[in-house]
């Protein structure tokens, strides 16, 4: 509250307000401590322990300005059993740990402690005027606990808002002091600590039972402050090394999937030691912080900025090539250099510099270290370079971007793997990084409420097939006749002689509102059409009080409640009766086989039991939703359990505790012990809301940044595919009687490829090469590319150049390497008498051979000057002759195939209707061009 102000510089209004509330709470400390008695020192000596490390341990929240107060379970406690002096103390002794724990400003430190005095004081007041006899078993006791930790909650939240009012002139709507969440959350735990007094009063050994699933709910509220501890630089404020190198490997591994360019910006700010030891340290870190915000600004809402260590920054870039991160890192630069930083030890404002590397993803097997080593070599090139200035490394050389007139400097050559193809288009729209698993809705009574017709995907709408939906509507029938036989046959195997008094139907009713509430109310997720809830606790509670009646009661309530709430299909509402109904008799007949009914069991059996029937209600309502998903989806049904359900298995020991504490409450005090034991499945709703909240907040932004990157795919991959045809047809214009020839070679090619099985990425390879196999034609002279006569022996030398002059001039290009040894050799022959590096057998790629085979055959069904096109036998005979001399006979047998698939489907149209068989292909000449 007070971590940035000094108490010089505090309004005169806000001065007054805090002595005002030191005085006040002086008093009403020392009127009411100067005589006090305790019964049980040991147990207030355990609670002074207990608040002093619920503030030395306190849960920071979502922000590093909210935390969660868990010693207000231990006031609330304190107060309900020993009244208010002891509770006066407890809040002192803790408060004063905290304060030498964390060496925190005293006034402010000081203002808690009384404003708490104070608060607690009023509470008091109020408890006495509604329950003057202190009793602890009445209607009066239970509503004067609530008015007072009530009471206590808002003039503790009004006092802190008053006083950042005055102090820091922000209204309480600014200050947040009043928002819901911190406000329930306080109450809550006042109010749980004080139902626990409760379950003290009738067995102080049970204590510890209902203090567990606290432990479940604090993890549950940490786990957003230690994702961001782990992530963030606190200094900066930007993201850390470590998730740098995450995000890095993450991007990478999504950048080699759909073959996407990535790129990564590393700068250092310049002579940092020169300002530190001239200007301090202080002014040091106010270079950084600025230098960080001015980074974040400059960049895109999807690239990402880290402080990489000391003075140095990293910028991860996806979809993004050199060109493009080499102009973003000239706006970083230039940004920084005009920034001023007004300090107190310098008389002028402070300039600073950066300069700045940049790498690219270059193939496949790249790492991520190995990119990051690129743009630490590009760094410090710059150093080098005079600093303020920014170079890229790629393919050994250092590139400045901005000055073409310099010759690329090149340092020794490093082993590379050709592996990269030029951008294809992603063809899943949802590529996310560690997703939490997504559940399937409206079939679980758990902590996640989900669909057996979706997917985990939310954005994929899953297409059963006809037959799947017979198979689910098939199990569905006879999963309702198995709960039906079963509720039948345990209903007559129990004594007839259990009888309900009137407390008893009330509290069915009141278990029925928890069900209903519970699933109305629950928190919907960032999945579509799913949610979480604890309705599992009162179902479990309906099924081991009340017997059958209440498996019928809760499956009935919670399968109407669903209905509405999601208007399921009759299908769903039956499937989720049948199944509660079941995993209610199975829980039912676990009571039924101890002989008596579960209140008057010991109380380690009760526990016992309620452990096992959340077990129970845990394993057969999630394998049912897995079989159902299994058939609905024509999936491993073992699979999908353990990648949507098996998690949960740890939240349901704290749900089978939750559910015992309502039990207990039944069963000393019926609807009010009842009610006071909800304030835990309260405290657990509390606590999910806050995880999912943040969650979806990631999810969120995970989804938004997704589909930016996704439309920039997309962009850029039309663009490339444009500029790939664009090409073949400059290529093929270089000689007319071949125009069209490359998408013809190129589609003559895919097919051969996906005859024999290629993968997907091949295949791509494959298509691409195609359309830019003759590609070094471009470097031929046209009088000797156009001669219709017989060629010289040196026209012929250059002419046949252009399959390796056609490799050099795709190596030079990142996203075009991987197609260079394909066109090089693409005129190699299987014996081994090709040109242009006499290769044979597989040690030709088998891109090239099948690119050498569609090369040929569009040769042969086209018109060319010294030929007519040759007939559809005619290709296949010349094929089948050149197999295992000219051709891969592997690629001939699956050409041969292709082209009877054409020919039989009429695709294949250019096959002249007469037949040129005194005509041979000269397939390699030393007169004509190739």
């Amino acid at each position: 509250m007070f971590e940035d102000i000094s108490m010089k510089i505090l309004p005169l209004k806000a001065k007054l307000y805090l002595f005002s509330t030191y005085l006040i709470g002086f008093a009403i400390f020392t009127w009411h401590t100067t005589r006090i008695t305790v019964s049980h020192p040991w147990l207030f000596l355990v609670l002074c322990v207990l608040a002093s490390l619920a503030l030395v341990f306190k849960v920071i929240g979502a922000t590093n300005n909210s935390h969660y107060t868990f010693s207000f379970l231990v006031y609330g406690f304190t107060f309900a059993i020993f009244g208010l002096p002891p509770t006066l103390i407890v809040i002192l002794v803790s408060n004063l740990v905290e304060w030498v724990w964390n060496n925190s400003k005293w006034y402010g430190q000081l203002f808690n402690i009384c404003s708490y005095f104070l608060a607690m004081w009023v509470a008091s007041l109020v408890y006495f005027w509604i329950n003057p006899t202190r009793s602890v078993d009445t209607w009066q006791a239970v509503l004067a606990v609530f008015a007072s930790m009530v009471i206590f909650n808002l003039l503790n939240h009004l006092a802190v808002g008053i006083v950042v009012w005055l102090a820091r002139g922000e209204n309480f709507k600014k200050s947040g002091i009043f928002d819901f969440f911190p406000l329930i959350l306080d109450l809550t735990l006042l109010l749980f600590g004080a139902s626990l007094s409760f379950v003290w009063n009738y067995n102080s050994y049970a204590i510890v039972l209902f203090t567990i699933p606290i432990y479940l709910i604090y993890s549950t509220l940490r786990v957003p402050a230690l994702e961001r501890k782990t992530e963030i630089d606190h200094k900066t404020g930007l993201f850390n090394h470590d998730y740098f190198k995450k995000h890095l490997s993450n991007e990478l591994a999504r950048a080699n999937r759909f073959d996407r360019p990535l790129s990564v910006i590393l700068a250092d700010l310049d002579l940092l030691r020169n300002i530190n030891n001239t200007y301090g340290h202080l002014a040091g870190d106010e270079v950084l912080i600025g230098i960080a915000q001015a980074m974040k600004n400059a960049v895109r809402d999807y690239d990402v900025v880290c402080r990489f260590g000391g003075e140095e920054f990293a910028v991860l870039l996806p979809e993004t090539t050199m060109a493009q991160a080499f102009e973003r890192a000239e706006i970083i630069r230039n940004t920084v250099k005009d920034l001023e930083f007004t300090i107190p030890t310098s008389i002028k404002p402070i300039r600073v510099t950066l300069s700045l590397g940049v790498a690219q993803r270059e193939n496949f097997s790249q790492s991520q270290e190995e990119i990051t080593h690129n743009a630490d070599l590009a760094l410090y090139h710059s150093k080098l370079s005079g600093r303020n200035k920014t170079f890229a490394f790629s393919n050994d050389t250092y590139l400045d971007f901005l000055d073409n007139t310099k010759e690329p400097v090149r340092i020794h050559p490093q082993p590379t793997a050709d592996s990269v193809s030029m951008g294809s288009s992603i063809s899943s729209a949802e590529e996310t990084p560690n997703r939490p698993p997504e559940m399937i809705k409206n079939t679980v009574a758990t902590p996640i409420q989900t669909t057996t017709a979706q997917q985990a995907k939310p954005d994929v709408e899953a297409k059963p097939s006809v037959g799947s939906k017979n198979a689910v509507t098939i199990f569905i029938g006879v999963l309702a006749l198995l709960a039906l036989l079963s509720l039948v046959t345990l209903t007559f195997s129990i004594s007839s002689t259990v009888t309900f008094h009137a407390s008893d139907w009330i509290g069915m009713l009141v278990i029925a509102g928890l069900i209903s509430l519970s699933e109305i109310f629950s928190i919907d997720l960032y999945a579509k059409q799913s949610s979480i809830s604890t309705s599992a606790i009162p179902i479990l509670v309906a099924y081991l009080l009340f017997g059958t009646i209440g498996v019928i009661l809760a499956s009935v309530v919670l399968a109407i409640s669903l209905l509405i709430k999601y208007r399921s299909p009759l299908n769903r509402f039956i499937f989720n009766l049948s199944n509660h109904m079941l995993s209610g008799v199975l829980v039912v007949s676990l009571v039924v086989l101890t002989g008596d009914s579960l209140l008057n069991l010991p109380v380690a059996y009760q526990i016992g039991i309620s452990l096992l029937a959340a077990g129970i209600l845990y394993l057969v309502t999630t394998l049912m939703v897995a079989i159902g998903m299994g058939l609905d989806l024509k999936q491993p049904i073992r699979q999908l359990w353990q990648e949507q359900f098996s998690w949960l298995a740890p939240y349901y020991v704290g749900i089978g505790l939750i559910t015992y504490a309502l039990i207990f409450g039944y069963e000393h005090d019926h609807i009010t012990g009842l009610l006071l034991m909800v304030i835990p499945m309260l405290l657990l709703r509390i606590s999910q809301k806050q995880y999912i909240d943040r969650t979806r907040e990631v999810v969120t932004e995970l989804r938004e940044k997704n589909q930016i990157l996704k439309k920039n795919s997309e962009e850029i991959s039309d663009l490339n595919e444009g500029l790939l045809i664009t090409l073949s047809d400059i290529i093929d214009l270089r000689d007319p009687y071949v125009l069209g020839h490359s998408k013809q070679v190129s589609k003559y090619a895919t097919s051969i490829a996906q005859q024999i099985g290629l993968n997907e990425k091949q295949t791509d390879l494959i298509r691409k090469a195609g359309l830019l196999h003759d590609i070094g034609k471009l470097g031929i002279p046209m009088e000797i590319l156009t001669k219709p006569g017989k060629l010289t022996k040196s026209e012929y030398e250059t002419i046949i150049g252009h399959a390796s002059l056609g490799g050099d001039l795709v190596k030079n290009s990142p996203s075009l390497r991987p197609l260079s040894h394909i066109i090089r050799h693409h005129h190699e022959r299987y014996d081994g008498n090709g040109y242009p590096d006499k290769m044979t057998g597989n040690q030709i790629s088998i891109e090239a051979r099948i690119i050498a085979v569609a090369d040929a055959i569009e040769a042969m069904i086209s018109d060319r000057p010294y030929r007519r096109a040759l007939k559809f036998e005619k290709v296949k005979e010349e094929l089948l002759t050149h197999s295992g001399t000219q051709f891969d006979p592997l690629v001939v047998d699956a050409a041969i195939k292709v082209l009877d698939k054409m020919h039989a489907n009429s695709i294949l149209q250019s096959f002249p209707t007469d037949a040129f068989s005194d005509i041979t292909p000269k397939f390699t000449t030393d007169s004509q061009a190739p």
